[in-house]
């Protein structure tokens, strides 16, 4: 029964809903009230936009190496055929040198030769005497003499080299040297003869 009468229903309820909005508004023209209808409002918010990187430039490639052109090698040019001249020479053998030219040997080192003496203290030489004519004219002066000592300890020679200046301090040194002996030159342990210079002076003041 109830199923047969939902048909009903419904169309009562709507309307009874259509009396009740019908009756609102002539009820709010009888009270003057104007009604205000506000429009909606729109809210928003500023949205940060994100920051627009900038994209990265390409790094630039570098040129690819020159490639150098290697040039092939030149293949040897053929040589010349050899002269008659040329192979005739180089057919003849260098000349040897000669067997009968003597070699010269390395000379053994001489040793060192050592002088004479005059001044040994066993020798007893006298020294020369001072002419008195010579202190008096007050002569002084060194006189050099060349001797040769021979190898027993002798005298061979005696010469005048260098003179004093004065004929009598000459003389006198002349005298002297006659008559003394000598320690000979030695090279290594061989007594030699040697020629070797002797100074003799002559001061008023020794």
């Amino acid at each position: 029964m109830k199923q047969q009468y939902a048909p009903y229903y419904a169309v009562i309820l709507v309307v009874f809903a259509h009396a009740i909005a019908l009756a609102a508004v002539l009820y709010s023209r009888q009270s003057n009230h104007e009604v205000v209808i506000e429009p909606p409002t729109i809210q928003g918010m500023i949205v940060s936009a994100e920051p627009v990187t900038k994209p990265a430039e390409p790094t630039p490639t570098p040129p690819p190496p020159e490639q150098k052109l290697i040039e092939a090698p030149k293949p040897p040019l053929p040589k010349a055929p050899a002269s008659e001249r040329a192979i005739h020479q180089e057919a003849q053998p260098e000349p040897s040198p000669p067997t009968d030219t003597p070699v010269k040997t390395a000379e053994p080192a001489q040793a060192a030769v050592v002088p004479p003496q005059a001044e040994a203290s066993y020798l007893n030489n006298p020294a020369p005497a001072y002419p008195p004519q010579s202190r008096r004219n007050r002569e002084e002066g060194t006189v050099v003499l060349e001797v040769l000592v021979k190898a027993d300890g002798s005298l061979g020679e005696l010469r005048l080299k260098t003179s004093s200046g004065y004929n009598r301090l000459d003389d006198a040194a002349l005298k002297a040297v006659k008559n003394w002996h000598f320690v000979p030159a030695k090279r290594g342990n061989d007594a030699i003869d040697f020629w070797y210079e002797l100074p003799i002076e002559f001061s008023l003041n020794k």
